[in-house]
């Protein structure tokens, strides 16, 4: 399964409020993997980080993959649209 990520990297500056994440928090809600919109740990990230891991591990019983990438593209246009209204 492939999420259509378009590497903004809007998900990785938003991880404060994510205690499973704040380990990595730079201190300002930004990963501290991210670099140019990239993840340094890509292969290694944690499993909350990876569609394909967290699928498998509690969704795949209560939908398809088709509905969880559309589940989390849905969580994704909602960050871009947060973006652009905060950048207005």
């Amino acid at each position: 399964m492939n999420f259509p990520c378009e590497k903004c990297g809007l998900c990785c500056r938003m991880i404060g409020g994510i205690p499973a994440l704040q380990h990595l928090d730079n201190g300002n809600g930004v990963c501290v993997h991210l670099h140019d919109n990239l993840c340094t740990i890509y292969e290694s990230r944690p499993m909350i980080c990876n569609t394909s891991q967290m699928y498998n591990a509690f969704f795949k019983s209560i939908m398809t993959p088709e509905e969880f990438i559309d589940m989390n593209l849905q969580a994704c246009r909602k960050i871009q649209e947060l973006n652009r209204n905060n950048m207005r």
